[in-house]
C-alpha cells in the first residue's frame, strides 16, 4: 500500500516525461515541417525511427531492469540515470538551430534522426522501469487511482507541449526556444528525481535472467497479447491524431496561433481531464472494457467527421464544429489515455498469481514492440498524406487524416470485445 504522497510523487512524474513525449508527439513533426521547413515525407521517417528505436530499447530495458537487484533495488537505478539522459537528448532535439551551421534538409534530417533516436532510447531506458514498477509497489484496488494522478499529468503535459508548438515560430523568431527547452529540462529531472528517495523498494523476487522462453512468454498468454493487438491499433489512431491536430487546428479550422494554443489548451483540460472522473467510476462499475469500448465508438465516430469543417464556408460555423470535433474526441481520448497503465499492471498481477513468475519489466517492455511498430507506421502515412497536393491552401492530407485513424479505431474496437482487461473486477466488486 502507497500512501497519498507516494501515489503523488510517482504518478506526478509523468508531467515532466510528457511536456517531451507531447512535444515529440503533437511538435516534432509540425516543427520540422512548417518551421524548419524539413520536407514532410522526411519528418514522417524521422518520426518512424524513433518509435522504431523505442520499440527495441523498451524490450531489452525491460529485460535488464527484471534481470539485476541492487542496493536501490531493481527499478531505481534506471530513474536515477535516465531522467537526465533524456532531458539532454529532448533538449537537443528541438534546438537544432542553436547548433548547426546550415539548415539544408540533409543537416537537419540527420540532427533530427540522431537526437530522435536517443531521445527514444533514454525514454525507454526512464519510462519502461518505472511503469513496471507500478504492480510491484500498488494493489489492484489503487491502480485506477494512481493511473488518473497519471494520466492528469499527462494531460497538463500535453497542455504545455501543445501551447509550445503553436507558439513554435514566435519562439523560434524570438530566441526563447532555447531557455524554455531548458526549463522543460530541469522539471524533468526534478519529478523524478525524488522517487529514488521516497518511494519504497519493490519486492525482491528471483532475479529473471533473459532468454528466449521468457520471449515465447507473452505469445502464450492469449488475453495480453489481444490487449497488445488493441494497444498497438489505438496508438496508431491516437498517433495520428496528435502528428495532425496542431496543423489541423491551423489551417483547416482556420484559428489564429495566439487564439488556438490558449483554446486549444483550454479545451484540452477541461474535457480530457474533467472526463477522467465519468471514466474512472464507469471503470470501476461496469468495467474497464466497457469504458473503453464506449470511449473507442465515440472516437471513430468523431475523427470520421474531421473532414466536414473543410466543406464549412462560414467561418464562425467552421470554428464551432471544429472544436465541437476536439472537445467529443477529448472526451474519447481520456478513456483510452485513462486505462492502459492499470490494463497492464492487473494482466501482469494476474500472471504473477497463476503461475509466480514476476514478468512486470517484460510484459513492459514487449508493449512498446506492438505500440511503436504502429506508431511508426502513422509516422510515415501521416508524413506520405501531408505531402499530397493543396486544397484551400493546405494539404489533402489535413482533410484525409482522421477518416484513415478511425479505420485504425475501430480494427482495435472489434479486438477489444474479444479481450478481457478486467480480470480482478469480480474481486474488487
Amino acid at each position: 500500500m502507497l500512501t497519498k504522497k507516494q501515489k503523488f510523487v510517482y504518478g506526478f512524474a509523468r508531467f515532466g516525461s510528457t511536456i517531451f513525449m507531447g512535444l515529440y508527439d503533437s511538435a516534432s513533426f509540425y516543427i520540422y515541417w512548417i518551421v524548419f521547413k524539413l520536407d514532410p515525407a522526411l519528418a514522417g521517417i524521422m518520426g518512424a525511427a524513433g518509435k522504431i528505436t523505442i520499440m527495441i530499447a523498451s524490450y531489452i530495458v525491460g529485460f535488464i531492469s527484471d534481470s539485476i537487484w541492487t542496493r536501490l533495488g531493481r527499478r531505481k537505478p534506471f530513474i536515477l540515470t535516465g531522467s537526465p539522459m533524456l532531458a539532454l537528448f529532448g533538449f537537443l532535439h528541438f534546438t537544432p538551430i542553436y547548433f548547426l551551421t546550415s539548415l539544408d534538409q540533409s543537416s537537419l534530417f540527420l540532427w533530427g534522426v540522431g537526437t530522435s533516436v536517443l531521445f527514444h532510447i533514454f525514454y525507454a531506458w526512464l519510462l519502461t522501469p518505472y511503469q513496471a514498477w507500478l504492480p510491484e509497489i500498488s494493489e489492484p484496488h489503487e491502480r485506477i487511482d494512481i493511473s488518473m494522478i497519471q494520466n492528469l499529468s499527462n494531460i497538463f503535459g500535453q497542455v504545455v507541449s501543445t501551447v509550445t508548438s503553436f507558439s513554435a515560430k514566435m519562439l523560434v523568431a524570438s530566441g526563447l526556444l532555447t531557455p524554455l527547452m531548458g526549463l522543460y529540462a530541469l522539471v524533468l529531472v526534478a519529478l523524478f528525481t525524488p522517487q529514488v528517495f521516497i518511494l519504497p523498494v519493490e519486492r525482491k523476487t528471483e532475479t529473471i535472467r533473459p532468454s528466449l522462453r521468457d520471449f515465447l512468454t507473452v505469445f502464450r498468454y492469449p488475453e495480453y497479447m489481444k490487449w497488445m493487438g488493441v494497444r498497438g491499433l489505438m496508438s496508431a489512431s491516437v498517433q495520428m491524431l496528435s502528428i495532425s491536430i496542431v496543423a489541423y487546428i491551423e489551417y483547416v479550422i482556420g484559428v489564429e496561433k495566439t487564439l488556438a494554443s490558449a483554446s486549444f489548451g483550454l479545451i484540452l483540460v477541461l474535457f480530457v481531464a474533467g472526463a477522467f472522473p465519468l471514466w474512472r467510476r464507469l471503470g470501476k462499475t461496469r468495467g474497464k472494457g466497457y469504458a473503453l469500448s464506449l470511449a473507442i465508438t465515440v472516437l471513430v465516430v468523431t475523427l470520421l467527421l474531421t473532414p466536414v469543417p473543410h466543406f464549412i464556408n462560414e467561418t464562425a460555423l467552421k470554428i464551432l464544429f471544429g472544436y465541437l470535433i476536439v472537445a467529443v474526441g477529448a472526451v474519447a481520448v481520456s478513456a483510452y489515455v485513462l486505462f492502459p497503465y492499470a490494463v497492464l499492471a492487473d494482466l501482469a498481477h494476474w500472471y504473477q498469481e497463476r503461475t509466480g513468475e514476476n514478468r512486470a519489466g517484460l510484459f513492459t517492455g514487449f508493449e512498446g514492440i506492438p505500440i511503436n511498430i504502429f506508431e511508426s507506421l502513422a509516422y510515415l502515412v501521416t508524413g506520405y498524406l501531408m505531402s499530397l497536393p493543396n486544397v484551400n491552401g493546405y494539404t489533402m492530407g489535413l482533410i484525409l487524416w482522421g477518416p484513415i485513424g478511425a479505420f485504425f479505431a475501430l480494427i482495435a474496437l472489434l479486438l477489444l470485445k474479444k479481450t478481457n482487461v478486467d480480470p480482478f473486477l469480480a474481486r474488487n466488486r
